[in-house]
């Protein structure tokens, strides 16, 4: 306003720029609408009519091992990943149910989210399900490479992939560059376009829509990284 007020116009250009992001972000769908192209890349799946596969693969994400919750990891945003995959599990989909995820570094030690989910499974669920952790995986990427040489001790040769349906184009692509037989389950839908509940194209300031532009922005920087690495 003191700039507007003193006419000095040219000095306005950077805090009208931020005015106008912030709001297009936080005060329009257009975040989700940009999101909801990522998750549309996939087509939807029904659980109940996925062929029979000789594996699960649930992409970490989706907790985060905890010394403070009673179940020994917290659930994070990406939560929809394990239900699904729990839930496919339970449909004796598959035999072996193969859990991926990153690494929490804590006072010297390293917890694996991909093992606080495996015991706390083996220990209070019945599953009719070999349970297998790839211990801490790096990135995606490290994940595929782990399942693909694990595929290949074992003799499977086709896998369900679970992940968030923002990821799961870039996720496909990286077990297709390891010839991994996967296929895609999407879950986790984010964008308000995928949601209940009417468009809104003006609503008051939401955190949500930075959350779901940072979502965005996470992918598509990702696939360029990944692109460049040759990794997909």
């Amino acid at each position: 306003m003191r700039l507007l007020w003193n006419r000095r116009f040219g000095s306005m250009w950077m805090p009208a720029s931020s005015w106008v992001l912030l709001s297009v972000i936080t005060c329009t769908p257009i975040a989700s609408i940009l999101l909801g192209g990522l998750e549309g890349q996939i087509p939807r799946v029904q659980l109940n009519q996925l062929p029979a596969a000789d594996a699960i693969l649930c992409l970490g994400g989706g907790v985060e091992p905890s010394l403070s919750e009673p179940t020994g990891f917290h659930l994070k945003a990406g939560a929809d990943r394990l239900s699904t995959a729990l839930t496919l599990a339970a449909g004796e989909k598959a035999p072996l149910l193969i859990l991926g995820g990153g690494g929490y570094p804590h006072q010297g030690r390293t917890f694996s989210e991909a093992d606080a989910v495996r015991d706390y499974l083996a220990d209070h669920m019945s599953l009719k399900i070999q349970l297998h952790s790839l211990g801490v995986c790096s990135d995606t990427h490290d994940e595929a490479l782990k399942v693909a040489e694990l595929m290949k001790q074992r003799g499977l040769k086709r896998l369900l992939l679970v992940t968030s349906a923002s990821h799961m184009p870039r996720a496909a692509a990286i077990f297709r560059k390891t010839d991994v037989q996967a296929v895609p389950v999407p879950c986790n839908y984010l964008s308000s376009v995928n949601h209940l509940g009417d468009l809104h194209w003006l609503h008051w300031p939401s955190h949500h829509g930075f959350e779901i532009f940072a979502c965005w922005m996470h992918e598509k920087i990702g696939h360029y990284v990944y692109l460049w690495r040759g990794w997909i």
